[in-house]
């Protein structure tokens, strides 16, 4: 957001919002619509028995590397929902229930950029 910022020559002390920025230069904010996707695509994968959902879960077998652990996928759906990941799998299995929990909009916070 900061560059839609700098080309604009609008200074933070200007006190516009994101929302007005975007407006502004004539740019739609994409992160909503990605998160919205990805929570669709979990339901998908949770409502099928696949390789991915093998993946997913993380029953791969192996040995992690050293160091910090990198941010699941898993992370996100569950920061983005609000709920543990058991409640989302359950709520994922039906298929109408999970359509209204990824089509909510996120709280304010709830979500990095």
């Amino acid at each position: 957001m900061w560059i839609y910022r700098r080309l604009a020559k609008i200074s933070w002390k200007d006190k516009k919002t994101n929302q007005e920025v975007c407006e502004h230069s004539g740019t739609r904010r994409e992160l909503v619509n990605t998160i919205k996707t990805r929570k669709k695509y979990f339901g998908d994968i949770k409502r099928h028995a696949s390789f991915l959902k093998d993946v997913l879960e993380g029953k791969i077998e192996g040995s992690r590397p050293r160091g910090r652990q990198r941010r699941r996928w898993i992370d996100d759906i569950t920061e983005w929902t609000g709920k543990d990941i058991h409640q989302c799998t359950v709520e994922a299995q039906d298929r109408a229930k999970w359509i209204s929990v990824s089509s909510q909009p996120l709280e304010q916070g709830r979500h990095r950029e």
